[in-house]
């Protein structure tokens, strides 16, 4: 794998994003590279998974790779089913995942981050939830991801404003379960993994799974997901959507008209 590295430190398994070059963005040959990387985690029955970014990196992840996103309506056959198989498999991966970050994390990667069991992040972290700037709509799972981790004023907040949110805010709010700096996460994140993996792993998986049934809200309707369908698809057919993507990558201000 070009883009992912994997270790398994005797039961602590690391995957670390390396597609630097791109600022970890997220197209799907990525996505697949981290999805094989579970897959050989939970073949060699890790007992802990640290999901991190280079050391020292300034962003942890962009996000979804603007490149990726459908050119239009047209366009939009699977283009969110990688992004749905990601986040469904660190959720049910059958034993803690770790989130290590380290620099900003935007867009769809927030949803990584957040599907992870338990968050560490640097002081200098921050987060941004940003499909309001380019007009773009947002997986309606990942959604319920979100908003289950930050809770609906949060994650209206973060969604509707699609400004950064520092990670001291987040701490306070439980959503970070640790803030360490740069010279000591990786000691503090390892030796946190090194813990849990020497405790009673039947135990460990059989809780997540029961937190996860637990805190886990009903299946949606299926009228639910259907109008969601069409709401996706009128976003991604706008004029809105093309002014946001141009805009992107003119590197100026969109000018929306609602159209």
């Amino acid at each position: 794998m070009s883009n992912v590295r994997t270790e398994n430190n005797n039961g602590v398994g690391i995957i670390t994003l390396c597609r630097s070059g791109s600022m970890n963005a997220l197209n799907d040959p990525f996505i697949r590279e981290i999805l094989t990387a579970f897959y050989l985690m939970q073949r060699d029955e890790v007992r802990v998974v640290i999901l991190r970014a280079e050391k020292g990196a300034k962003v942890w992840s962009a996000g979804r790779d603007v490149e990726s996103l459908p050119a239009g309506a047209h366009d939009m056959a699977g283009w969110q089913t990688q992004m749905v198989a990601l986040g469904r498999t660190i959720r049910e991966f059958p034993t803690p995942v770790i989130a290590m970050i380290e620099g900003s994390v935007w867009g769809y990667s927030c949803e990584v981050a957040f599907s992870c069991d338990l968050i560490v992040s640097v002081p200098e972290a921050t987060f941004a939830i940003t499909p309001a700037k380019l007009s773009g709509t947002y997986v309606i799972e990942g959604l319920r991801t979100i908003v289950g981790r930050l809770g609906p004023n949060l994650a209206k907040e973060m969604l509707f404003c699609a400004k950064k949110v520092e990670a001291s805010r987040l701490h306070n709010l439980g959503v970070i379960n640790h803030i360490v700096s740069p010279d000591e996460i990786e000691g503090y994140v390892e030796s946190m993994a090194r813990n849990i993996s020497r405790l009673a792993p039947l135990t460990i998986a059989a809780l997540k799974k029961q937190i996860s049934d637990i805190v886990r809200t009903l299946p949606l309707p299926a009228e639910i997901l259907a109008e969601n369908d069409i709401s996706a698809a009128n976003i991604f057919g706008s004029d809105d959507y093309q002014e946001g993507l141009a805009a992107f990558r003119e590197k100026r201000k969109p000018d929306f008209t609602g159209r």
